[in-house]
């Protein structure tokens, strides 16, 4: 059981959570509002905050959301972020993913039936969130010459950011899977 509640739409008073979960249910694609955001309700900034973070990280970009989504699952498969791993498989089974390629993803990345490119890029992001201080100038070279400018490998450094607090953050709330 989750050490913060978990609150429900039909149970906020607070104007500002609504607009929030309004926002969530609307631009995140898949109708729900999960209990990531539900979570924080009990702190209405903090909400706030997180959502403008997860928007402008995973919504928007260059970079496509499943290769965010698919970074987000090496995290968390890294750190054991089960309530992450789960989420961030359901996200790409929404968005189209094969489950041959989910389950590759999972079990054998390298054999997974992803173009090099992309492959290259999610192992980077990886690394960005676990041993970030193991990125050398060939890391940010090697994705240049795969064609990614300065402003993508932003994003993947972002992405890996956050989700790599979305992990910690998650798994020290032991926050439970949403009904999905």
């Amino acid at each position: 059981m989750a050490y913060f509640p978990i609150q429900e739409y039909d149970q906020i008073s607070n104007p500002k959570v609504k607009a929030v979960y309004e926002e969530i249910r609307v631009e995140l694609g898949f109708g729900i509002v999960p209990n990531l955001f539900k979570s924080m309700a009990i702190n209405p900034d903090f909400l706030e905050a997180n959502w403008k973070k997860f928007r402008s990280i995973i919504l928007q970009g260059s970079v496509p959301r499943t290769i965010k989504e698919m970074i987000g699952v090496a995290i968390s498969q890294a750190n054991d972020s089960q309530y992450a791993l789960q989420v961030h498989l359901h996200g790409l089974s929404a968005l189209g993913i094969s489950e041959e390629v989910l389950q590759t993803l999972v079990s054998d990345f390298v054999n997974c039936p992803l173009p090099e490119r992309e492959k290259a890029v999610i192992n980077f992001g990886l690394l960005a969130a676990t041993k970030p201080h193991k990125l050398t100038d060939e890391h940010y070279q090697h994705l240049e010459e795969l064609g990614l400018d300065r402003e993508e490998i932003f994003e993947l450094i972002a992405t890996a950011n956050l989700f790599a607090e979305v992990n910690q953050y998650t798994d020290a709330i032991a926050l439970e899977i949403d009904n999905l």
